[in-house]
């Protein structure tokens, strides 16, 4: 009995799922305004204080500007206006069809309710399953792990995965307090901090038309033992406590994800990618990921000059932009790599 049970074992790890899922449906939403880094840096008065010159952003960072949103606003009012898009990107779609909604933003809007319900509720949808994740840069790939998961169950049809990011708010925070002067060392630990962006974003999943295309694989590996190397929390008076230790989360992050990358394209049965999406936090990450095989800079979707670190919203923004530039075609392939502080890192591969 044990040998049977085990060959049943053996043979249900090699059988594809009946289902597969693909994104259907992309949407986003970029605040207008826009923040120069070396304006960021003239604020803070960087080489008086810290001998560093306006520009070291934009120059060292490859940072130049972010998008930021006004203080009011929160991170369902971006959500909603990226799922709106979403939306609109998928005419004969019926809304009513979609039973899951998943916000998967770093912030939320409050402790509860859910910010996946205030978002449903304002779009006027109908989903049973209505709830937030949270796994730091890296939740809206789980986001669509999860909802792809559901598909390929048959629990629902069609899944909406959306996150709004509002990140400048502890970029202004963090700005207070390197206008008052901090060591070397305190400050080191911040700057990461001044290299996000504000956006929202959303994709819809649904059934793929067959099972050749959409997600085919995901691989996800987690180092919980680099928990404190990128952390922040919100005190009870309101000021902010971060510890960053940006150089040192990025370079184990890409390690993680250069370590699978081989096994993932194995597991493929790919040579090589017809285009990329990785999560970006400047021109180093942006470089690494350029030194994995078959990827190069005309094939890799870039996204962090003009908006930073978008954290979660990098995913379907990348997405948005790859798709908008009218260059895919019928059976592309696409890996993802994405990693966040934790530590985790993952990757996709996608057939158009």
């Amino acid at each position: 009995m044990n040998q049977i049970n085990h060959q049943l074992l053996q043979q249900s790890h090699q059988l594809k799922p009946a289902i597969r899922s693909q994104m259907i449906g992309v949407g986003t939403y970029l605040p207008s305004q826009k923040v120069q880094s070396d304006d960021i840096m003239k604020e803070i008065d960087t080489e008086r204080l810290y001998g560093l010159p306006y520009d070291w952003m934009s120059k060292q960072m490859g940072i130049i500007e972010r998008r930021m949103v006004c203080a009011d606003l929160k991170p369902s009012d971006l959500a909603i206006k990226a799922s709106e898009q979403a939306l609109l990107s998928c005419p004969d779609l019926n809304p009513d069809l979609i039973n899951a909604v998943i916000f998967c933003g770093i912030e939320r809007d409050r402790p509860e309710p859910a910010t996946a319900h205030i978002i449903q509720n304002a779009l006027g949808l109908k989903a049973d399953h209505v709830f937030d994740i949270a796994n730091a840069c890296f939740g809206f790939l789980d986001g669509i792990k999860l909802a792809s998961s559901l598909i390929e169950s048959g629990l629902i049809q069609y899944g909406l995965v959306v996150t709004g990011e509002v990140p400048t708010k502890i970029s202004r925070s963090i700005i207070s307090r390197l206008k008052k002067g901090l060591s070397s060392e305190a400050a080191q630990h911040l700057w990461g901090g001044l290299s996000v962006g504000d956006a929202g974003g959303a994709i819809i999943v649904g059934k793929s038309c067959d099972d050749q295309s959409g997600f085919i694989k995901f691989n996800q590996r987690s180092e919980s033992r680099h928990v404190d190397l990128c952390t922040y929390k919100w005190n009870q008076d309101g000021t902010l406590d971060a510890h960053m230790k940006m150089a040192q989360i990025v370079a184990r992050g890409f390690q993680l994800n250069k370590k699978m990358y081989r096994e993932t394209l194995h597991e493929l049965g790919w040579e090589s990618v017809d285009w990329a999406l990785a999560h970006q936090t400047g021109d180093a990450t942006f470089k690494q990921t350029l030194s994995l095989p078959s990827i190069k800079k005309s094939n890799i979707i870039q996204t962090y000059p003009k908006l930073g670190n978008i954290t979660t919203a990098t995913l379907p923004v990348g997405f948005q932009k790859l798709f908008n530039s009218g260059s895919l075609k019928p059976k592309d392939r696409i890996v993802g790599l994405f990693a966040g502080s934790g530590l985790v890192a993952g990757q996709f591969g996608y057939v158009v």
